[in-house]
């Protein structure tokens, strides 16, 4: 399986890009990535790392490195939640590769993060977070609606997880609480939920809340640490 990462040098891209290069499923990872990654993990033999000089547009000698990809999980986003990474960037990648996706292949699995708090009613008054919540919200309501745009062709799905406070997998916070915080999930849980989407067939695309990663990613990550 040929998988697409963007954000693999962010706390949660970076945990994804470690247990895909672990996993025999995957054949060949390509980064978009604005820096290069350390060298222990740019020698990796199933790893591409293109270096994106504007997340906004994909010249041809980027798309053909593309090419063939099953998958894309774009883990890209900043907690200010700026408008042009969390919107036009995800939105510029599904645009320019969409159609090169040959007819007749199964469909492209594209997994966009976002968050628990995103709030898709633009004009709903918030308490707190206000314009990171709504950006974060536009962005779901317009890569679910691209995938709406391409149902015909069928060759794309967009899926949207909202996770609540992630948190670093060795649980420090988690110990000092007694082992408990409502709502929160490791990162590496959430991890092997996004790989375990990515790599799942006839969803048809959806939003994972964050009961749900907390739930299946638990079960994912325990059947990891039994093998």
């Amino acid at each position: 399986m040929k998988l697409i990462l963007a954000g693999a040098t962010g706390f949660i891209g970076s945990e994804i890009l470690r247990q895909c290069l672990r996993a025999p499923t995957f054949t060949s990872i390509i980064v978009l990535s604005r820096r290069a990654l350390p060298v222990t993990l740019a020698k990796h033999t199933k790893l591409t790392v293109i270096i994106m000089k504007d997340f906004t547009v994909y010249p041809a000698e980027v798309l053909s490195q593309l090419e063939g990809a099953d998958a894309c999980i774009w883990s890209m986003g900043t907690t200010a939640a700026i408008p042009e990474v969390e919107l036009d960037y995800p939105l510029a990648f599904a645009r320019a590769f969409a159609p090169t996706i040959p007819a007749g292949q199964t469909a492209f699995r594209f997994l966009h993060t976002s968050g628990v708090l995103a709030e898709k009613d633009q004009s709903k008054s918030l308490l707190f977070f206000q314009e990171g919540r709504r950006i974060k919200g536009k962005a779901e309501t317009e890569l679910l609606a691209f995938a709406q745009e391409e149902a015909q062709t069928g060759r794309w799905e967009t899926y949207v997880a909202r996770p609540a406070m992630v948190l670093k997998k060795e649980g420090d916070i988690l110990k000092r609480m007694g082992g408990f915080v409502t709502g929160t999930v490791r990162v590496d849980v959430l991890a092997a939920v996004m790989i375990d989407v990515v790599c799942s067939r006839n969803q048809d695309g959806r939003i994972i809340e964050n009961t749900e990663i907390m739930e299946r990613g638990t079960l994912l990550v325990k059947g990891q640490k039994g093998k």
